[in-house]
């Protein structure tokens, strides 16, 4: 059964004096080399920039440069690291600070140290170790050997960085102001095409151009020439009407002045116009009457009947003489009349034939127009983009988005742990190591020491220190009294 009775001290401290030289030795050497390692090793002290980051207020004078969304400020400020880190920029804050004191070298800086700085040396990062987006406030942070060159480095890389920046803005300036013009050019000529074509039709068109553009534009509602032809129209109507009624009464002059006893029939609304006719009719009327009247009482031969006869035919002479200069009368205004009608005749198929060819054209009008219409507000929208670029163009040259908010900072220390703390780790460390190994070595309180040399200790007795058998085969001889006083444990030697 193993023995499980705790280690006696008297033991450890055997072993502690037993294996001092082992376990001071790892003790100083890993003291020496975090010492040395301390001293070789440069110190870098950090210098801190506060900056804050803003949007381009051209276009955007409403949000007065203020970034539309966190999205789009976080992905500006990685933008900015990004920049940074680039090794153009970092180059160039190098060469405006030049090489530490004392350092003459001809390509300095080297790639190596480019890279180097711009992957360890130089970061962007957000206020209270949070992440972009949060805040329009960001800090450069750099790292050099000394405080002097950190403040100086940090400064030339904000210069080289604002200018970067710039340089950024101009070449995407550019990049959009070609782009622009080229659409722009593309919207003029579809333009000048839309503009040529309905050119050409508003030509044909002539005095009706007003008219198709009217009916064109207009959402409801007719056109000058629609209304103009509904009153000709009207007109004709009753000049036609009047005309009826003036041929008429012309034919029935004509028949009465053949036969006055064709008036005392029909004619009554006609022989209103003519009141001399209206009264000649009415006395023709009583001188009948008067005639039969006498003719039933008295002899045809009666001095009273041929006088009413012989009135009746001074009645008859009378409208006969009154037709024939109503009948000259009227000739001149039925010709009038006929002619106003002929010239509304015309005035409508004149119209009718003008509508008839408004309508043929004014579909492709109304297409080549709404053509024109976005030709030209596609010209529009081109050149206020084209402006806004060439303004941010301008202000790319002469302004930055990204601004200081305070001095460079520096720390009162170098970056990292001191030489005297990291000496008294590499000896803690030291120590742990060698007491770790003596008591991974070292035989415990039951175990019999092999030897007294510390091969012994590691790796047991060698075969010369074994006891010697006999030749014959016999008992091995017995121990003698210094053999057991090595065989001796280290409890009992203590």
């Amino acid at each position: 059964m193993m023995n499980s009775s705790p280690v006696h001290w008297k033991h450890l401290r055997y072993l502690l004096i037993l294996f001092a030289p082992l376990w001071i030795a790892t003790t100083v050497l890993f003291a020496s080399i975090a010492f040395l390692g301390s001293v070789i090793s440069t110190d870098y002290w950090t210098a801190t920039q506060p900056l804050v980051l803003r949007d381009e207020a051209t276009g955007a004078a409403l949000r007065q440069g203020r970034f539309p969304s966190q999205t789009e400020l976080k992905a500006a400020q990685e933008t900015a690291l990004e920049m940074a880190r680039n090794h153009e920029v970092v180059a160039a804050a190098l060469r405006t600070i030049g090489p530490p004191k004392g350092s003459r070298d001809p390509i300095w800086p080297s790639a190596n140290l480019i890279a180097g700085t711009a992957k360890k040396r130089v970061n962007l990062k957000a206020p209270q170790g949070g992440e972009f987006g949060g805040s329009e406030v960001c800090y450069l942070q750099v790292e050099q050997n000394s405080p002097e060159r950190a403040r100086a480095f940090c400064e030339a890389l904000f210069d080289a960085l604002s200018t970067q920046m710039r340089d950024v803005r101009r070449i995407r300036a550019d990049s959009l102001i070609a782009e622009l013009t080229h659409a722009r050019d593309l919207a003029r000529k579809n333009l000048e095409d839309a503009s040529v074509r309905m050119r050409e039709i508003e030509v044909n068109v002539g005095s009706d151009l007003g008219e198709l553009r009217n009916l064109s534009e207009a959402i409801t509602g007719d056109g000058v020439n629609r209304r103009s032809l509904e009153e000709t129209q009207r007109e004709l109507q009753q000049a036609e009407l009047q005309l009826e009624k003036l041929e008429s009464l012309h034919r029935l002059l004509v028949q009465g002045f053949e036969d006055p006893t064709r008036l005392l029939v029909s004619g009554g609304e006609l022989l209103a116009q003519q009141p001399s006719l209206q009264r000649l009719k009415d006395g023709l009327i009583d001188a009948q009457l008067e005639q039969s009247h006498l003719a039933g009482r008295l002899t045809r031969h009666h001095p009273r009947v041929l006088e009413a006869i012989e009135t009746e035919q001074e009645i008859r002479s009378a409208i006969q003489a009154e037709i024939s200069s109503v009948i000259r009368t009227m000739a001149p205004v039925l010709e009038v009349e006929r002619d106003r009608v002929a010239r509304l005749r015309d005035k409508q198929d004149n119209l009718q034939r003008r509508l008839d060819r408004l309508a043929g054209v004014r579909t492709h009008y109304s297409k080549i127009s709404s053509e024109v219409k976005h030709a030209t507000t596609l010209v529009e929208q081109a050149q206020r983009a084209l402006t806004d670029a060439q303004a941010s163009r301008s202000a790319a040259l002469s302004t930055n988005l990204i601004a200081k908010l305070g001095p460079v900072t520096t720390g009162d220390r170098p970056n990292g742990i001191s030489t005297s703390l990291t000496t008294v780790g590499g000896a803690a460390a030291g120590l742990i190591f060698g007491l770790g190994t003596v008591f991974l070595v070292a035989p415990g309180p039951n175990q019999t020491r092999f030897g007294r040399r510390w091969s012994d200790v590691i790796g047991g007795r060698r075969a010369t220190d074994q006891p010697c058998q006999s030749t014959s085969g016999g008992a091995p001889p017995t121990s003698t009294a210094l053999d057991r006083r090595r065989s001796r444990t280290p409890t009992e030697t203590a």
